[in-house]
């Protein structure tokens, strides 16, 4: 890439003699339009200009006038009283309403008449488009080969079009007009308008009952189909799963909640019950025969309470003691001793063997007893299994119920509502009526020449100021860079070609980009600026923010370390620093401004950068007014002592307009570098940054020109920037 250099020596300005008189004199051409001198210069200069435009449109205002044709307009009104439609009740009401609920009813009242469904109204209503007559008298000429539906398109778009509803402040009468070529015809569609108006908001309030009954009707019937579903899907999945509802047929158990029950749940209480009485006869049985087991046979209460027992001790009784009397007159061997008592121990045995089958009877009922309960027991486990197994589906179950129920209660409550509505819709009074009736017009409206004339007039003055505006503007910024020898007289360090795919630092890391080769040209060219050869600190400014100064600091330092100088690079800008991310480093510790205000050493908050020879100090934290902390010695004693360990220093300053941070910034660097942006960067602006830069004591070296696209450039002052090596 090839630059302009500027003439070597140790003040490139003090090499171009003529370049403070070039700027002064171009800053005395750029004076402002509202200097009457400036503004006398810029009317002779662009008289022909303004006297053609006015010309013309005094012209076009005199043909509007003679050539425009006469249009008629016929105005009708209406009265709109606000009222509350009541779909239950006949009672007619006019509420009084807050008044933005007012403006927003008449306004929804004048788009309905504005309304495309209104047009169609008045035109079926009409016959408008049952031919081209109506589109002949509205516009004077009536379309060719037009289908029927075009041209009742056509018809409804012109009744819109012409159509004028004029709604007054503070007011519920609303005037109607219409405009045409016709008069008689304007009167008519202005009148079709309010009564269509009319009959339609009748029509509505006739059929808001019907509407509600058949929206009611459709979302009844829809209502109803979900609940047969979800009944069917219900009864489906409890075929499905299993489950039998038996809550009309099973006992619940007092202080359980009443719900349906599956069958086999029935059954484990039931059998739950059953246990419980079966355990307690087990018990009983149980002691029963403990009782039995470990008293005398004789002395049990069941041998003692039967009456074949109690027959047999009565008769062993009598036949004892008839046995004492023998024993007493008779001896032992007597036979009828002998027989007494073979016969008594006949009864003690008979005795003794039926008090044995009572206690047996015991001993079985408690077996029997013991038997049922183990049953019982075994019926309830499994049906216990079968609960738990049973709980999963019950979700289902009660998830499906619950959809019945919740549909059931929607459908009560819509047929209810369709009762309510069928039994008491009514109708209400109209709340519009017609105040004015439209009259054919005897003047025509438009065109109005007083009116035609102050438009083309004041039209043509503020397009010939705009015509001069944009001819004095069009050469108010940098487009080549040339120009900023000729028009600020400042050298030309070089420039930057807009990077086409948007990101500049990536394309600027590729060695043999035209990003690249140009800064490594602004590179050389600052080295050659001066006999002394390249200044210890350089500062990069702007005349405003986004202007690619911080990219262009960057690409200057580490050009010059990539040729082995030790380099450090500040971000100076104290308001908006940029730097800390291209370099991706932590901003949020100390830094440039912690060293200014003497909180620190400025090795301390140097940090390394991934490039060999180059060193970063970002701005730290940001102080309240960082004006204040470059005035006074310590900014020189600061670049000064870097002088002793770095070769270079390179400063990213903020934009030098409207800020007084670049002024104490350029009078302690040894050089000042201005950025500029290429088609954008306004001449009167940059020549103002200039002089304040100059007036502080600052040493502006030469400028670079950034986002350069040459193909922009007119005729032969496109900047050849260099050449590429080819893809």
């Amino acid at each position: 890439m090839n630059a302009q250099q500027p003439v070597h020596g140790d003040d490139p300005c003090a090499d171009h003699p003529h370049a403070d008189h070039h700027a002064m004199s171009a800053a005395e051409q750029d004076n402002d339009l509202l200097d009457f001198e400036g503004l006398r210069l810029t009317l002779m200069l662009n008289r022909k200009l303004i006297a053609l435009i006015l010309t013309l449109g005094l012209a076009l205002g005199v043909a509007s006038v003679v050539f425009m044709p006469r249009t008629y307009t016929a105005r009708s009104s209406v009265q709109i009283d606000q009222q509350t439609r009541k779909v239950l009740g006949t009672e007619d009401a006019d509420p009084q309403g807050s008044a933005q609920d007012a403006d927003r009813f008449l306004q929804t009242q004048v788009d309905i008449l504005n309304s495309r469904a209104m047009a169609k109204h008045v035109s079926d209503t009409l016959g408008l488009a049952t031919s081209d007559a109506f589109l002949k008298r509205t516009s004077g000429r009536a379309p060719t080969n037009l289908e029927p539906g075009e041209l009742e398109d056509r018809v409804i778009d012109t009744l819109q079009r012409n159509l004028i509803v004029d709604l007054p402040h503070n007011s519920r009468v609303v005037g109607v007009m219409f405009k045409s070529r016709d008069a008689a015809l304007a009167a008519q569609i202005s009148n079709t308008f309010v009564s269509e108006f009319i009959k339609g908001n009748i029509q509505r309030k006739f059929s808001a009952s019907s509407y509600s009954l058949d929206f009611l009707s459709n979302q009844l019937n829809v209502a109803k189909s979900r609940l047969e579903e979800s009944e069917r899907t219900l009864i489906t999945y409890s075929r499905t799963a299993g489950l039998i509802d038996a809550s009309t047929g099973a006992a619940v158990p007092v202080g359980q909640p009443q719900g349906p029950q599956s069958l086999v749940t029935a059954n484990l209480v039931e059998l739950n019950q059953r246990q419980a009485v079966a355990k307690a006869d087990r018990l009983q049985a149980e002691e029963r025969w403990r009782q039995a087991s470990s008293t005398p046979l004789m002395q049990l209460p069941e041998v003692l309470s039967n009456n074949a027992v109690q027959q047999l001790l009565q008769s062993r009784a009598q036949l004892s003691s008839k046995l004492q009397e023998l024993r007493a007159r008779l001896k032992p061997d007597h036979p009828t001793v002998i027989q007494a008592t073979t016969e008594l121990n006949e009864l003690d045995n008979e005795a003794r063997v039926l008090a044995e089958s009572i206690r047996g009877s015991i001993k079985n009922q408690y077996l029997v007893a013991v038997r049922q309960d183990d049953a019982i027991q075994a019926a309830v486990n499994g049906l216990k299994s079968a609960t738990l197994s049973e709980q999963d589906r019950t979700v289902r179950f009660n998830i499906l119920k619950r959809e019945v129920d919740t549909n059931r209660q929607l459908y009560d409550s819509l047929l209810q509502r369709y009762k309510e509505v069928s039994a008491a819709s009514g109708v209400t009074v109209n709340n519009i009526t017609q105040v004015d009736v439209a009259e054919a017009p005897r003047k025509p409206t438009s065109p109005r020449a007083l009116l035609n004339m102050a438009v083309a007039l004041g039209a043509s003055v503020v397009l010939a100021a705009m015509a001069v505006l944009l001819r004095s503007r069009m050469s108010t910024t940098i487009t080549d860079p040339r120009e900023v020898e000729t028009r600020l007289g400042l050298p030309l360090l070089g420039a930057v070609p807009i990077d086409p795919t948007g990101e500049p630092l990536t394309t600027l890391l590729s060695p043999k980009s035209d990003i690249a080769e140009a800064y490594h040209a602004i590179r050389t060219a600052v080295e050659l600026s001066s006999r002394t050869g390249t200044p210890s600190s350089i500062l990069l400014t702007s005349n405003r923010p986004s202007e690619g100064k911080s990219t262009s600091s960057f690409a200057l330092a580490r050009d010059f370390a990539l040729l082995g100088k030790k380099v450090l690079l500040i971000d100076a800008d104290l308001r908006r620093p940029t730097l800390h991310r291209l370099l991706d480093v932590d901003n949020s510790g100390d830094g440039f401004s912690t060293v200014l205000a003497r909180r620190m050493g400025i090795n301390e908050a140097v940090v390394a950068t991934r490039i060999e020879n180059l060193s970063f100090l970002p701005t730290g934290p940001i102080p309240p007014d960082p004006a204040n902390l470059f005035s006074g010695p310590v900014l020189r004693e600061l670049l000064e002592g870097l002088r002793a360990s770095y070769d270079l220093v390179v400063l990213d300053s903020p934009p030098v307009l409207s800020l007084a941070d670049t002024v104490e910034l350029t009078s302690a660097a040894q050089a000042t570098i201005f950025v500029m942006e290429a088609g954008s960067a306004q001449i009167k602006a940059m020549r103002q940054s200039l002089e304040r830069l100059r007036r502080s004591g600052g040493h502006v070296l030469g400028a670079i020109v950034s986002k350069y696209d040459a193909r922009t450039a007119s005729g032969t002052h496109g900047y050849a920037y260099g050449y590429s090596y080819g893809d």
